[in-house]
């Protein structure tokens, strides 16, 4: 094999890997810090939540959003944000809120809230509800460039009920759980990162979120 080749292969598996390390996750449940009676309510309602801290180095990149939906290990994807909206990271550290609420009867609706712009929603998601179901952190670094970062999921199944902190801790990335633990029917949030575009004269509508340059349109 010719030394251009190796460094060919070298350069594309370092290029992969690098993308997928672009960030890291961390979780928090803010619900925990509300007054205990609210608490106690969100309980009854069975609202969930959870905080993503994001760390990388970002730079002004563009963060597009997609759901994976599981069914017996085939893979639907969906594009979450439009291409018209830019939301864009710019800091090292960012942070994105999950919600999840009953709607209607059968149904759960997830939300992701930016809440250092105002609380922007990013986007609106729903999803058929199930008890045995909770929002549960996914995040391993994996060989994809799309980062899996939050899933709303079952736990391992075993014996009398499934077990969700044996899922959270075991560094089996989300795309092989059925692989694996033959849970099924879940879906998953990714992000990938992308150099930020600016708008072109082909484009309707431009928005920008951000933190920085907060809020603008190109019509």
């Amino acid at each position: 094999m010719s030394k251009k080749l190796l460094f060919t292969i070298s350069f594309v598996l370092t290029t992969v890997l690098v993308q997928a390390q672009q960030i890291k996750v961390e979780y928090e449940n803010k619900l925990t810090a509300l007054p205990e009676l609210m608490q106690q309510f969100f309980t009854m309602q069975n609202v969930q939540h959870s905080r993503l801290i994001i760390k990388g180095n970002f730079n002004g990149k563009r963060a597009k959003i997609k759901k994976v939906i599981c069914n017996k290990g085939s893979f639907i994807e969906s594009e979450l944000i439009p291409d018209y909206v830019h939301f864009v990271f710019a800091d090292s550290v960012e942070t994105l809120d999950f919600m999840a609420v009953p709607y209607g009867e059968d149904s759960l609706r997830i939300t992701c809230f930016y809440p250092e712009h105002f609380n922007s929603i990013i986007f609106n998601d729903t999803v058929r509800i199930d008890k045995m179901k909770i929002l549960l952190e996914t995040y391993t670094y994996g060989d994809s460039p799309d980062i899996p970062i939050l899933a709303y999921t079952s736990g391992i199944p075993i014996q009398d009920g499934t077990w969700f902190c044996g899922l959270r801790d075991s560094g089996v990335e989300a795309r092989k759980w059925y692989e694996k633990y033959k849970i099924d029917d879940y879906i998953f949030y990714t992000i990938k990162l992308e150099e930020d575009t600016p708008p072109n004269d082909d484009m309707s509508i431009y928005v920008k979120v951000a933190k920085k340059d907060a809020y603008a349109t190109h019509k």
